[in-house]
């Protein structure tokens, strides 16, 4: 089999179409349709099968897939190494992190990392949700994230510790200033993140327990709320924040609400992809981390 006609056919598992296919490859439609016949040609097995929802892979398809993705990950690999010894430039490290982690785990890991003067850094800062698309796509060889158990079924992992969380508001809120029932939290205006980002569903779950109301955030977020700490300390929203955000310079003028205000605790974790090529600096990248999260508020036993 040809190593191409392997990496298009990923490509079209990957797109769900060959239309699509064909225009992120810059090739032609009948050509990669005859780049995946040949394929099955050679195995004597159908990959595809054509339904409404585009190309869905069949049981062979999906163990070619993994197949190929691990070659896709060689070839990266081996044009990284090859540019490095052409170019004197060492390979780069792509490494993602969620914000509230940026200062605590990451910049640690990459302060040292920099010292040895043997490693260069592409660094990208999104929630959770955006960095698992960013890894198993190949655009990012780590992310250090908050764990769930969708990733630990798709992706290598390392969990780091506990990450507590706290629902927060100004330090001159009213509710820290008084005794108040649980169910008191559903009437506050809350800042909050996009449904999908598992604190939320937290917030959402604890909310409709205590008052049977769905809770419409005020403002809605795609990014850490720490970024809106100046709103925060000027009116009386809340929203929820790591132990790590909450010591953050940008939030020193915010305070955790008391019991009966939940906490939760996230599991923080080091993903990879499973057909990784897993070299040397990435080796080290993960001592590193590692390092990081037992001199942080991240712990292995918990807050």
């Amino acid at each position: 089999m040809n190593i191409n006609d392997l990496l298009w056919f990923k490509c079209v598992a990957d797109k769900g179409s060959v239309h699509r296919a064909a225009a992120e490859l810059g090739i032609s439609q009948p050509a990669l349709s005859k780049a995946i016949r040949r394929i099955e040609v050679a195995l004597g097995l159908t990959l595809f099968e054509r339904s409404a929802r585009g190309m869905l892979l069949t049981q062979a398809g999906a163990v070619l897939h993994r197949r190929a993705l691990e070659l896709s990950d060689w070839s990266a690999g081996v044009a990284a190494d090859v540019s490095g010894l052409k170019t004197g430039d060492v390979r780069i490290l792509r490494v993602g992190v969620v914000p509230a982690l940026l200062h605590s785990l990451l910049l640690p890991a990459a302060r040292t990392l920099m010292q040895q003067k043997a490693a260069r850094l592409s660094i990208r800062v999104q929630l959770s949700d955006a960095l698992a698309q960013l890894l198993e796509n190949g655009e990012i060889d780590y992310a250090i994230a908050a764990m769930n158990d969708g990733f630990a079924n798709q992706f290598s992992h390392q969990v780091l510790g506990l990450q507590r969380s706290y629902v927060v508001g100004r330090k001159g809120h009213p509710l820290l200033k008084r005794p108040f029932e649980a169910a008191e939290l559903a009437r506050q205006g809350w800042v909050m993140s996009p449904k999908h980002i598992l604190l939320r569903q937290w917030i959402d779950r604890f909310l409709q327990d205590t008052a049977g109301i769905e809770v419409r955030p005020m403002v809605e977020v795609d990014a850490t709320p720490t970024v809106l700490a100046p709103l925060l300390v000027y009116t009386d929203l809340l929203t929820v924040l790591t132990e790590d955000a909450l010591h953050s310079p940008a939030c020193r003028k915010l305070r955790a609400l008391p019991v009966p205000a939940p906490t939760w605790d996230l599991n923080i974790a080091l993903l990879w992809r499973r057909t990784a090529p897993f070299g040397p600096l990435m080796e080290e990248f993960r001592t590193l981390v590692t390092r990081a999260a037992r001199f942080s508020g991240v712990d292995a036993k918990g807050p």
